[in-house]
């Protein structure tokens, strides 16, 4: 397995939920980074984009 190779199995392997036990043991912490993580960052994202597009909306003249 070459390095590309890896990154791409680890990288299916975290968007699947699987967390690399070993590496948490070790560290003796949990990781910041989760799938739960960037769940909630991508909703805070999500959030955050819609009411600038609402207030385009207001902004637009209505036509009559």
């Amino acid at each position: 397995m070459n390095f590309e190779e890896a990154i791409k199995k680890s990288i299916k392997s975290f968007m699947s939920g699987k967390l690399p036990e070993k590496l948490r043991e070790v560290q003796e912490q949990d990781f910041y980074y989760t799938p739960e993580y960037f769940d909630l960052l991508e909703k805070d994202l999500d959030e955050d984009s819609e009411p600038s597009a609402a207030k385009k909306k207001e902004d637009t003249p209505d036509e009559v």
